[in-house]
């Protein structure tokens, strides 16, 4: 066994930023199940560690969302932190360090992550994004050891993985690929993943000569449409590995239990309310009490393939009274509420594991409307809204998760200087991006997450940054697009060759950039809005009275 132990270490995982990680939302997921947060308020200094860190990408967000904060990645593989120094270097971070360790080592001697609990140290958050099914059961009881060596009491363990039963059909896939990868030539990465997934799909059968295969995993076609093999890298870091194993939820937090890690809730907001489940499924459920049973349970009724678990280190209950003290101080943004139609009543309708969920516009109305000011308080929306605590916990967790919203951080102190930060950031980040490099997130300071950016909204703002009106505007654009090699994508995400269809989707993405995400950028300090950008002289004359 190599230094690997049979994690796909042959290219560089992806670059992503996940909001779940962020320590606001951490902080929100344990509040609802009750727990005291790791941080007294928001602005408090605390310590941040990630294992997986891969490109460092998400952690460096983090580290420029948070100056307040101390963070830490860890990744065994050298090219994945060579390339995380390199952009905190470029980012101009002082308050985030890499480290190249493996788990086994470091459950061996904890000592490079700095002082552990017993000094008074430790980490408030640790977090490991996919990797618990990722790698060997060794290696996974090694990141569980140090994870929990790691905490601080009372500190939270997010760790996101790949579950039962949703992940049964991509088994399949998993299995021919690895034998398709043992028989093909290195030289030529691509052609097992191109092979593993015709074969699968012509296993199949059709939709009127169906085989026994798609009789039995009916979603095996819609997760084979889903695999890209133009995303080699993502798709490398999730089949490749040798210890590749989607687990049960019950194995996984029996094993998290072992080391002094239990159970609390869930980052993935809406799955904290049982109550959101189908009807026809809530009586069994309902009924359960033993809590690995009915997690089981209702990962089974809604073949759940992916879990964002929270994990606490020693339990920090809060009192009814504390709780609500604690929740309703909570300040909230909006993002991007939905617009209320031209004719008839709101809907209000949210995606989510467990199914569609509607609703009432009579009750969610209000609170939209209150929402859609600069921001408030929990306690505030309660106020105007006047709907339970309960009742307003679960509906926020859906706005949350449905990105209408997000956690206030801009009455902290050091706000101005924070967001100074952040613009400055976003500047570095967007030539990197411009550049080739496969980031796409810009920071949100006022909020303390990031918006989704794509290449082409960063060429489009910067055409727009040198004051390009259409059509020269599209056709800069466009020319940047083809300097790159980058080709715009149809619905199907096949690639437009048609001129005129190029330029109509073009339009399409530079009027959603302009009526949706560069509005964000300017209102949650993102970037400059143009009135920021305006000389003194002229905000001067702007602001003069005007002469009578």
């Amino acid at each position: 066994m190599g230094w690997d132990h049979g994690y796909y270490s042959h290219s560089t995982y992806t670059s992503a930023f996940f909001r779940e990680l962020a320590p606001s939302w951490l902080d929100f997921a344990a509040l609802i199940k009750g727990h005291c947060p790791p941080r007294g308020e928001e602005g408090q200094p605390f310590r941040y560690l990630e294992l997986g860190c891969g490109m460092g990408f998400g952690l460096c967000v983090l580290a420029a969302l948070h100056p307040e904060g101390t963070f830490v990645g860890i990744d065994f593989n050298p090219s994945h932190i060579s390339h995380a120094e390199g952009l905190s270097r470029r980012l101009a971070l002082t308050n985030v360090r890499f480290l190249e360790a493996d788990f086994l080592a470091l459950a061996e001697d904890p000592s490079p992550l700095g002082p552990g609990p017993e000094f008074g140290g430790g980490f408030h958050y640790v977090a490991a994004h996919g990797i618990a099914t990722w790698v060997r059961e060794t290696v996974q009881q090694a990141l569980f050891f140090v994870a929990s060596a790691a905490l601080r009491p009372a500190g939270l363990f997010y760790c996101s993985y790949n579950t039962l039963p949703g992940w049964l059909g991509r088994t399949t896939f998993q299995q021919l690929y690895e034998l398709e990868r043992g028989r093909s030539d290195p030289a030529e990465p691509k052609v097992p993943l191109r092979r593993a997934i015709a074969g699968l799909k012509a296993l199949l059968g059709t939709v009127d000569q169906p085989t026994a295969l798609r009789h039995a995993i009916p979603q095996l076609e819609e997760d084979l449409a889903g695999l890209d093999p133009e995303q080699f890298d993502y798709l490398c870091g999730e089949f490749a590995n040798e210890g590749w194993q989607p687990l049960y939820v019950a194995d996984l937090h029996r094993r998290c239990m072992s080391h002094k890690l239990h159970p609390l809730g869930t980052a993935t907001l809406p799955e904290a309310f049982d109550q959101l489940l189908a009807p026809s499924i809530q009586g069994p459920i309902f009924a359960e009490a033993n809590s690995l049973i009915r997690q089981t349970m209702i990962d089974l009724a809604t073949n759940k393939s992916f879990r964002r678990d929270v994990f606490v280190k020693g339990l920090d209950p809060l009192t009814l009274q504390d709780a609500e003290m604690r929740i309703g101080g909570l300040g909230l943004r909006p993002l991007h509420l939905p617009s209320a139609p031209s004719e008839g009543p709101p809907s209000f309708s949210f995606g989510t594991s467990f199914g569609q969920v509607h609703g009432d516009p009579d009750v969610y109305g209000p609170i939209v409307e209150r929402l859609a000011s600069r921001g408030c308080t929990v306690f505030e929306l309660q106020q105007h809204s006047g709907q339970s605590a309960a009742e307003l916990l679960m509906v926020l967790s859906l706005f949350l998760n449905a990105g209408w919203i997000g956690f206030d951080r801009s009455r902290q102190a050091g706000a101005g200087k924070l967001i100074t930060q952040c613009q400055r950031c976003n500047g570095v980040l967007m030539e990197l991006i411009a550049g080739g490099r496969p980031y796409a997130s810009l920071l949100l300071p006022e909020v303390g997450t990031a918006l989704p950016v794509s290449l082409v909204d960063v060429l489009i703002h910067k055409a727009m940054d040198q004051g390009l009106q259409e059509p020269m505007l599209s056709t800069c654009v466009l020319m940047g697009l083809d300097q790159m090699g980058v080709h715009l994508l149809a619905a199907d995400k096949s690639p437009i060759t048609d001129p005129e269809a190029k330029l109509s989707r073009l339009q399409a993405l530079i009027g959603d950039f302009r009526e949706y995400r560069l509005p964000i950028l300017w209102r949650l300090g993102g970037l400059p809005s143009p009135k920021e950008r305006q000389p003194r002289s002229a905000q001067r004359r702007s602001r003069a009275p005007a002469p009578k």
